[in-house]
């Protein structure tokens, strides 16, 4: 069950990162002539820390099942 769970927080968390990158790098390139903070740039950082964190969560939450699991045998 633990996998499933890490698997699905770090699938869905690097979507969501690559996601938020993207929206970056485009808000970045259409508004390069007049520079502002449109609300594609707030999207896009918070799809991007959002996938951030759900992908650390995987990952620690993998790293943490490892640990026990080799405690027990």
């Amino acid at each position: 069950m633990r996998s499933g769970l890490v698997a699905a927080l770090m699938g869905i968390g690097g979507i969501f990162a690559s996601f938020g990158a993207t929206i970056l790098v485009i808000s970045i390139f259409s508004r390069l002539n007049a520079w502002q903070l449109p609300k594609e740039v707030s999207t896009g950082v918070l799809t991007l820390v959002i996938g951030l964190v759900m992908f650390a969560a995987g990952f620690l939450l993998d790293r943490i099942g490892r640990s026990s699991s080799r405690a027990t045998t």
